[in-house]
């Protein structure tokens, strides 16, 4: 008598839960609908692109190579000079702007006066367009009209007047640091929601015990925003792999490819030098490095929690 009620409570069990499935599928299904003809498709067609010679004219002209395109990229100066960049930037940003990024979300989560407004005004260059932010900077740094030369003019460092965007050491950090202005604002508005997210419980737990603040950011703070970090850091690596708009508008890729990365360096190969096989080969290298860079992030995650557990 017992199995037999038992039965028909499985069975209800499993029709239900078949039934949940079906709607998680039915939900995911408009966003496959237009992820797999926007994102996949093109990722494939990319990969196709690059195993052929092929000035992009017209499918007929193009010439099975194989992985030749792939090959010639180890002996490509051009290339490695690009990913350095690319990596030396990534590293710079990711870092910097982390920590600033961090460090104001806990200033501004303190509810000042004026806090409300403060992050207003930190987030509005995330809104800006990076075309827009280029040209600007590239106006205020100009050599003999800008803004920051004249203001060094005016307060008597007339021998201090850097070619911002002509000195291959500056221009490159000018880039890294045009780029944290821009979106620190993102960075700051997620771990303030990582913030509010933390129980109250556990601060005032903390000054009952009697710790420093120093003490709560260390032991309760930074732990507890972990997925946080990682998720801030993984938007960073992407956004900064796939960093082109920014470079082309302020400096081209210049002075002495100092400025120059890998979409930069890809763009050139397949519009301009009409080498789409190539520069196809060169977009498969920085989607395979995003997505190995991004993924091996998420699996320090993942192991930095197994290892607390």
């Amino acid at each position: 008598m017992h199995a037999k009620s038992e039965r028909p409570t499985r069975h209800r069990r499993s029709r239900s839960s078949r039934r949940r499935n079906l709607t998680a599928y039915l939900l995911l299904l408009p966003g496959l609908i237009f992820y797999v003809p926007f994102h996949f498709v093109p990722i494939l067609s990319v990969f196709f692109f690059s195993l052929f010679k092929w000035k992009g004219y017209s499918f007929a002209t193009m010439k099975w190579n194989g992985l030749d395109n792939y090959l010639a990229l180890t002996n490509d100066r051009f290339f490695w000079g690009a990913l350095r960049n690319n990596i030396k930037f990534v590293i710079l940003v990711v870092v910097v702007q982390t920590v600033f990024a961090l460090a104001l979300a806990l200033i501004l989560e303190q509810k000042f006066h004026l806090s409300t407004f403060f992050r207003g005004v930190y987030f509005m260059p995330t809104v800006l367009s990076l075309v827009v932010v280029g040209i600007l900077f590239s106006l205020l740094l100009s050599p003999s009209q800008g803004l920051v030369n004249m203001i060094l003019r005016n307060i008597g460092l007339e021998n201090v007047q850097p070619v911002w965007l002509g000195d291959p050491t500056l221009a490159f950090y000018v880039l890294v640091f045009v780029h944290i202005w821009k979106d620190f604002g993102l960075s700051m508005f997620i771990f303030i929601a990582g913030l509010e997210a933390i129980p109250e419980e556990l601060f005032d737990a903390a000054k009952v015990d009697g710790a420093s603040p120093w003490d709560v950011i260390w032991r309760i703070i930074i732990p507890l925003l972990r997925e946080t970090t990682t998720a801030v850091a993984v938007l960073i690596t992407v956004t900064c792999f796939k960093l082109f708009d920014l470079v082309i508008v302020m400096t081209g890729g210049g002075p002495f490819f100092a400025t120059e990365v890998l979409s930069v360096r890809m763009y050139f190969q397949a519009f301009k030098h009409s080498r789409m096989g190539y520069g196809s080969a060169y977009a498969m290298v920085l989607f395979l490095i995003t997505f190995v860079v991004s993924s091996f992030q998420f699996w320090l995650r993942g192991r930095g929690e197994e290892i607390e557990y």
